[in-house]
């Protein structure tokens, strides 16, 4: 007992950390507003709040943060049954309890790494396996890209207005782009023979990288054989997770006051600062990204502050849930074991 006592002394010590630069992060990132001065995020709240009724600011928050509530509730479903495609099933409460852990400590590391590196984990820590874990974790990324680009072509036609004059050029340069990688990636994930066929007639320049990703996919891929409805079912859960993301910005928006916010150009405007907050390996969970890409694309129509503001407090409205994870990451002891099912053919088969 007593040589367990440091250890467990070093862990809580561990959490105490993470829980405090979490919040420090949150809190304590700083944005410009017209006027060029930079203030924290929390000092543009409690400023916003000063100068709008919270009659109106708070229900609407609270739609957005139900609305990104969907989202991850669909995203921890896609995890749920792609582990149970590979034979893998964990009770869907720790799924849940992992998966806001992951969220969690993704709040203050790039990109998604958080959330993908402790699921990862998580998931071959308890089923003793490395490779099944791996392989849905593959088929998760490549599917979140699909409902990235989905929720683009979504939200483009009712949207595209805020691209002004180069409107036509852009969709003429990316409607090609985007539906072609989504029809990539569905023909990667069912017909992944054809496609690694495609790459060789590629040129040589950029083919090693790209055959490289192509067989680590097709590779994933082929554990979910004879699976099309799980990987339909994937597909569907993967644009709903960006595209209510997306839409909750639309309400944060509202909530600190753009008079000429509207849905689907707000959400249109989001579905790429999505994509560019995902892709970026520089910010802390996309911190700076997000309210830059934002303000670039909705400045002109819902004003600087606002789209800045917006974009900020979607974060929140996301981070709201997310922090719960911190209850789960504290009262999970090194004790903890979910409880582990073992997957009928009948589920594989979802």
């Amino acid at each position: 007992m007593q040589n367990n006592k440091p250890k467990k002394l070093l862990r809580i010590g561990i959490k105490i950390a993470i829980t405090i630069l979490a919040f420090y992060f949150l809190l304590s990132h700083e944005i410009k507003t017209e006027s060029g001065e930079k203030i924290s995020v929390l000092s543009a709240i409690v400023s916003h709040l000063a100068e709008i009724e919270a009659a109106v600011f708070i229900p609407l928050i609270l739609c957005a943060t139900l609305i990104k509530c969907v989202g991850i509730f669909s995203s921890m479903i896609r995890w749920h049954i792609l582990l149970t495609g590979q034979g893998i099933r964990f009770n869907f409460g720790h799924i849940v309890g992992s998966f806001l852990i992951g969220r969690f400590l993704g709040t203050f590391l790039p990109s998604t790494l958080g959330l993908d590196g402790y699921k990862l984990y998580d998931a071959s820590r308890f089923s003793k396996d490395m490779v099944r874990p791996a392989a849905a974790t593959v088929i998760e990324k490549v599917m979140g890209l699909s409902g990235i680009f989905l929720t683009f072509l979504v939200t483009l036609p009712f949207g595209y207005t805020i691209l002004g004059e180069n409107a036509a050029l852009t969709i003429a340069l990316t409607v090609p782009i985007a539906s072609g990688v989504v029809g990539g990636l569905f023909l990667l994930l069912f017909k992944p023979t054809l496609v690694q066929k495609c790459i060789q007639i590629m040129p040589s320049f950029g083919r090693k990288k790209v055959e490289t990703f192509i067989n680590k996919a097709a590779n994933a891929a082929a554990a979910y054989k004879n699976q099309s409805r799980l990987l339909i079912k994937v597909a569907v859960l993967s644009f709903l997770v960006h595209f209510c993301t997306a839409a909750m910005y639309y309400f944060t928006a509202l909530a600190v006051g753009a008079e000429n916010a509207y849905f689907w150009q707000i959400s249109f405007a989001s579905s790429i600062q999505i994509f560019a907050t995902v892709m970026s390996p520089f910010t802390i969970a996309g911190e700076g990204i997000r309210e830059i890409v934002q303000a670039l694309l909705l400045a002109k129509h819902i004003g600087t502050s606002e789209s800045i503001l917006s974009a900020a407090l979607g974060f929140w409205a996301a981070e709201a849930v997310t922090l719960i994870g911190a209850f789960f990451l504290w009262k999970r002891g090194a004790d903890y074991a979910p409880k582990e099912l073992i997957a009928t053919p009948s589920e594989e088969a979802l």
